[in-house]
């Protein structure tokens, strides 16, 4: 049951950061901005983030807020801290969260964004009543959200679902250069790699960063119907399928999800490919998983958001730390 209040939710991509007002689950105020606009002299986004909070929440009236939810591309541990910096400026530790709470005065807990897609559309999506499934990410990068026994699962260490660093064999094309040298994965594709000698991500070949490289920037939208329409394009739309069934195979076979969904920007222009997905899903795991497509498209990480910033006050009002997450869903 909701409290009358207004939460504020974020999610911090690689690529886009977006801030929402959200009352009683309808996202009634945005902003967005590029992730790179919001790095500042210290090389991180605390502070640029913060203003664009308080520029947005400004802009809304200053509604009172009931708690702040933050999600963002990188793993969390239960206590909230980011437990690895990013390249696009989130910084290791607490510093988001402490930075938001001291800025609005509220709790504020953070989680891995496609945790937070994950419990969105567990709560209010295409996973509804599901006990256990996996709920991918397909974006710049690719990320995956667990619901095992109908809890967010995080793993030990809030590490878990980092499904965009599985490892796939390459042959190295050229020596190291910068930490990053290019590879050649056959039927996953080329791509600049970070991984390590001999590897490339999964990601690094078919994340939509990856993939909108490869096409040579020329669709912002690699899967749109006019894109698809290209030959280079279909190859590409190829090369995702393999990938995409890949993972989704190897997590059918490790977790027995009882559904697999797909959400994130990438997947809202997936939709064609999704019967091929499934039939080649089903030639790798030699049975058949179910594969939808989610149901509160790219909304799906602010809605989760908003969830945690409710948690986030029900923690405070219970007299429990605001970024102990290890029991909030």
């Amino acid at each position: 049951m909701r409290a009358d209040g207004v939460t504020l939710a974020i999610d911090i991509g690689a690529s886009r950061s977006r801030l929402a007002l959200v009352h009683d689950g309808v996202i009634a105020d945005r902003l967005e901005r590029a992730t790179a606009d919001l790095v500042g002299l210290d090389g991180t986004i605390t502070a640029g983030l913060v203003a664009a909070a308080v520029t947005l929440h400004r802009d809304a009236g200053s509604p009172a807020l009931q708690g702040i939810g933050v999600g963002v591309a990188a793993a969390v541990s239960g206590a909230g801290m980011v437990l690895q910096a990013r390249d696009f400026g989130i910084p290791a530790g607490p510093a988001i969260r402490d930075s938001l709470a001291a800025a609005f005065g509220v709790p504020v807990l953070v989680d891995n964004d496609a945790n937070l897609a994950a419990l969105a559309e567990h709560r209010l999506g295409a996973a509804r009543g599901a006990e256990h499934a996996a709920v991918i990410t397909l974006g710049t990068n690719i990320g995956l959200g667990l619901i095992l026994g109908g809890q967010v699962y995080r793993g030990a260490r809030g590490a878990a679902g980092e499904i965009g660093l599985l490892l796939v064999p390459t042959a190295d094309a050229a020596p190291h250069q910068a930490g990053a040298r290019p590879v050649d994965a056959g039927r996953f594709g080329t791509a600049i790699s970070r991984a390590p000698a001999g590897y490339a991500w999964i990601e690094e070949l078919v994340g939509g960063g990856a993939l909108a490289t490869a096409a040579g920037g020329a669709h912002a939208r690699v899967f749109a119907a006019d894109a698809l329409a290209e030959p280079s394009i279909r190859q590409l739309s190829d090369n995702a399928i393999e990938g995409w069934s890949m993972a989704i195979a190897d997590l059918a076979v490790l977790l027995d999800p009882g559904v697999v969904i797909l959400t994130g920007g990438v997947a809202t222009d997936a939709a064609p490919l999704l019967d091929a997905l499934e039939r080649r899903v089903a030639e790798l795991a030699d049975f058949r998983v179910e594969i939808r497509l989610g149901s509160l498209g790219p909304d799906a990480e602010l809605l989760g958001a908003d969830l945690l910033a409710l948690a986030a006050d029900h923690d405070a009002r219970a007299g429990l730390t605001a970024q102990a997450a290890g029991g909030w869903q």
